[in-house]
């Protein structure tokens, strides 16, 4: 760590990160973005009319837009109320949106599939906590269920990681420094926004990077087992030139 790193960010650094202004933050995160993440992932997961779909931190429902189309029933759950409002917005009544902890799902054998999108896993300090969010999602699932879990490829964060980038927003100012953490195998980042000048607000986030054999190793320990592992929504397997691990897989 250099001398211009901060040097902590709070363990419960995702109950303040997702607050009304993480949209302008991550902007370029549109529905029209997501609509082909969506469906390279019910491909994956060959939804099926009829049945029941659990979107984890669902956010602001721009995936479960497209969805809706695929399975015939979808849910929401995310500890974002600020986040929830805006999917109630978006989706009307044409999903069910739960505001809840990921670490203790309301749901048992519940669902035929559940996904989670962009790098929505491995927030908790702890790593048992981590653990007990696939618990959590095994125990949501139907027995043969399927799971979609889009994450980042550690391999190629270590190697591709950009410290420092300002990027303008119409009349906002988005500063963003990350950072590598060795000994605790996560990638932080502390973004500081700016209005036409002024400060509005910083706050940390914070992600546990995982290698793909122990991630597979935490997922078959909830009874989770993964299929495939690609590197993007290209399709193309992955590997150290891919920025994801997206993996796919069912619950046996």
């Amino acid at each position: 760590m250099t001398a211009n790193e901060p040097s902590h960010i709070e363990d419960s650094w995702y109950k303040r990160s997702f607050d009304s202004q993480y949209p302008l933050v991550y902007a370029h995160r549109t529905i029209e973005a997501a609509a082909r993440e969506a469906a390279f992932a019910a491909v994956q997961l060959n939804l099926r009319p009829g049945e029941q779909l659990l979107d984890l931190c669902c956010g602001n429902g721009r995936h479960m837009v497209h969805l809706l189309r695929h399975a015939c029933a979808v849910t929401g759950l995310d500890w974002s109320e600020a986040l929830l409002s805006e999917a109630r917005g978006i989706l009307g009544s044409e999903a069910a949106l739960v505001r809840g902890d990921m670490r203790d799902l309301p749901f048992d054998n519940a669902f035929d599939a559940v996904t989670n999108f962009f790098t929505s896993f491995g927030y908790f300090m702890d790593d048992a906590e981590n653990a007990r969010v696939v618990e959590q999602v095994s125990h949501a699932m139907k027995p043969g269920g399927r799971f979609f879990i889009d994450h980042v490829n550690a391999a190629f964060v270590r190697k591709t990681l950009v410290l420092e980038s300002t990027r303008e927003y119409n009349e906002y100012r988005i500063e963003e420094r990350r950072w590598l953490d060795a000994t605790r195998r996560r990638v932080n980042k502390v973004t500081k926004v700016w209005r036409s000048g002024e400060p509005t607000g910083e706050w940390g986030e914070s992600v546990r990077l995982y290698e793909p054999e122990e991630f597979r190793a935490m997922l078959a320990n909830a009874s989770l087992f993964v299929d495939r592992v690609f590197g993007d929504y290209d399709g193309a397997l992955m590997d150290v030139s891919r920025p994801r691990m997206i993996v796919t897989g069912h619950k046996e």
